[in-house]
């Protein structure tokens, strides 16, 4: 079985522990800076939390073309299960990899598997080669990940930004920084995010 790892923890000795899924490939890049601002305010807050690492990402031995998205999907819900988090929270397509545990989940403009899909097919085609985003995904992870769905959650809070216009449950002003050709940040979103957590978590 293929597992995951963690790749970055803050405020382990707190009480409350947030387990954090980010986005996928470039948007995880592009995303990461405005996500660690986040969980240092969070930390600050007496929040702690750690980000997954999923296989064949970051410092992964496992090559990305021998994983299909369900290994993801069983790799995140191994950790989720260790009983060491209190709530779950996600960034775009992470929702993708919640499962339906019972813990309460946080949402930031969670995305579906068929328009990912899409933006990853528009960047193979845009570099006329068979990468996806500079990955060489396998048919299987991409035909998982077209019909991969945000699951229904029990307890769920979701946040956009003021811009989009799906439905949430609070909008934010801050910039869709996955949408930017390099990586970026926006702190003023980091320390609105942690502060929406942080009460969330009061009555979660």
């Amino acid at each position: 079985m293929i597992s995951a790892r963690t790749s970055l923890t803050f405020g382990t000795q707190h009480r409350l522990q947030l387990f954090v899924i980010e986005p996928f490939f470039e948007e995880s890049n592009r995303c990461r800076r405005m996500i660690v601002q986040m969980l240092r305010a969070l930390d600050a807050a007496r929040v702690g939390s750690t980000i997954a690492e999923l296989p064949g990402c970051g410092e992964s031995t496992t090559p990305i073309e021998n994983v299909t998205f369900a290994d993801w999907q069983n790799a995140v819900a191994g950790l989720v299960q260790t009983g060491r988090f209190q709530a779950i929270a996600s960034f775009r397509g992470g929702a993708l990899l919640e499962g339906q545990d019972a813990l309460p989940v946080w949402r930031f403009s969670p995305e579906t598997g068929q328009r990912l899909a899409r933006d990853l097919e528009r960047t193979r085609l845009a570099g006329s080669s068979d990468l996806y985003a500079g990955h060489r995904l396998s048919t299987a992870f991409l035909a998982d990940l077209r019909i991969a769905m945000p699951p229904t959650q029990a307890k769920l809070r979701t946040v956009r930004l003021e811009t989009d216009a799906a439905e949430a449950d609070a909008k934010v002003a801050g910039s869709p920084l996955w949408r930017r050709a390099e990586p970026g940040e926006d702190q003023g979103l980091s320390e609105t995010l942690a502060a929406d957590i942080a009460h969330w978590l009061q009555y979660a």
